[in-house]
């Protein structure tokens, strides 16, 4: 009876411990991946009008489900982002296009955001956005988002390079 007993404990020890390495293998797909992030200065086309300068997030979303909304939270406060589809360009086969420009934005994103898609998000300044209790107060230069009723999810980003400015015609 005991070795009976011992032979069943033995073999739901051991179901247990298989059942939880393929559990534990399974890799966590992050939601977003961060191609590039910079600051890029826009020079007024109109002589007397002042230059801009906007922080720019160029990322791949990688999983079905798609984003509601994201924000910035940098140094100006906590700010909703513009978020459009973008795709990369080819500088071998155009020419005209200006230094320091890497992706063009191709449409507004809206609720067509689905995995693979290249995004380009850049903060909306203006308007009063209070800043969550859930984000940390002292939390700056991060990418906060939100999909299918989630709470706030957060990428930090490390590093934000100058790129040459750009003149608007």
């Amino acid at each position: 009876m005991k070795k009976a007993s011992f032979i069943i404990a033995l073999s739901i020890l051991g179901s247990s411990i298989s059942f939880g390495k393929t559990a534990s293998n399974k890799k966590r797909v992050a939601d977003l991946t961060v191609i590039e992030a910079y600051n890029q200065q826009t020079n007024a086309g109109i002589p007397g009008r002042p230059s801009k300068t906007d922080v720019h997030i160029v990322l791949k979303w990688n999983v079905k489900t798609y984003p509601e909304t994201f924000f910035w939270r940098g140094d100006v406060g906590f700010l909703p982002c513009q978020t459009e589809k973008a795709h990369k360009l080819n500088k071998k086969k155009n020419t005209t296009i200006v230094k320091g420009v890497d992706y063009e934005t191709v449409a507004a994103a809206g609720d067509e955001i689905h995995k693979g898609d290249t995004l380009m998000l850049v903060p909306i300044i203006g308007g009063k956005y209070p800043v969550p209790k859930e984000i940390p107060a002292d939390a700056k230069n991060t990418l906060y988002y939100k999909t299918n009723g989630s709470g706030w999810k957060s990428v930090k980003i490390k590093t934000l390079t100058t790129k040459e400015a750009i003149a608007m015609p």
